[in-house]
């Protein structure tokens, strides 16, 4: 188990980091990284449904369909800024191609969905009990994985850094690697129980673990990122904060979708990922810790 989930985790990161530089010729519209935010959020989702279904908790029949909409709409700004100028892509009164002011196109998407969702759910009305509750299970979804996830994808797109590269690379490396440091140490020096009533495996130790490993991924992607790729990464203190900042809320995305499995009474969202469980068992930090990592290269700048 312990070497099938350290192979699988260098598996997926080389994977993903390779996407990343291969779509650096292709910017802005980055179509390696548009298929596969569409197939982790998708099936991510998909996930999710079949977690709440499973408790009895329902959701739209549309739910997948939503959330990758939802994540798709984060290409609009830049497409159509690439594509058109400014005074004709400027449709909703924002200027799409500022970091902030482009998730106004994924908010409206979020908006029309939820919309949508109130409409179709009294179309297929037929007796009381279930409507609000799918109503308010497919919000959820959309919400947890369509916007949160958002400003993850929303990075590729972050001026200086690589265009966005190097902010995603940290990203993913100290998320992942407080995920494989929390585990190795837990395994090994685990003894003092962190939240059993939530996940009975973690520990105080293995959280430590997966700081210290958050921290020095952070801190070797700086020294390489300067010394050899010639790219802006974070000075000491900004990457040791950065480390310790994204170990902590990455950690807890992880209880949070523990949270969600313990109330749903399943150990994983399901076997996809060989080691880890499924795709939402993956993306449950990255997801979590991207709103706070979006923030601190705005933060730091270009």
């Amino acid at each position: 188990m312990l070497g099938t989930r350290i192979i699988a985790g260098f598996l997926m990161v080389g994977i993903i980091v390779a996407i990343l530089a291969l779509d650096q010729w292709l910017a802005p519209w980055f179509p390696f990284w548009f298929i596969l935010a569409m197939v982790a959020s998708g099936l991510a989702a998909h996930e999710l449904v079949g977690l709440l279904g499973g408790a009895g908790m329902a959701s739209s029949s549309n739910t997948v369909v939503a959330t990758v909409a939802v994540v798709g709409s984060n290409w609009l700004p830049h497409i159509a800024g690439h594509l058109l100028n400014e005074e004709k892509y400027n449709l909703i009164g924002v200027l799409p191609n500022e970091p902030l002011a482009a998730f106004a196109w994924t908010f409206m998407a979020f908006i029309g969905l939820i919309m949508g969702c109130f409409l179709y759910q009294g179309y297929q009305f037929e007796r009381p009990g279930s409507t609000v509750a799918t109503i308010a299970g497919t919000i959820f979804i959309v919400a947890y994985i369509g916007l949160l996830g958002s400003f993850m994808v929303q990075m590729r797109w972050l001026d200086g850094r690589g265009s966005g590269l190097l902010p995603l690379i940290y990203l993913i490396s100290c998320v992942k690697g407080a995920d494989t440091g929390a585990y190795l140490v837990g395994r090994s020096f685990g003894r003092h129980k962190l939240c059993p009533w939530i996940s009975p495996n973690k520990t105080v130790e293995g959280a430590i673990g997966g700081l210290l490993f958050s921290v020095a991924a952070s801190l070797l992607i700086s020294r390489y990122a300067q010394f050899n790729l010639e790219l802006p990464g974070l000075d000491p203190w900004p990457a040791l904060l950065y480390g310790l900042l994204i170990g902590v809320v990455g950690q807890l995305g992880d209880l949070v979708e523990s949270v969600i499995k313990r109330d749903c009474e399943r150990k994983d969202a399901s076997t996809v990922v060989p080691g880890f469980g499924g795709v939402l068992d993956v993306l449950d930090s990255l997801i979590f810790a991207g709103p706070v990592a979006y923030l601190f290269w705005l933060w730091v700048g270009p």
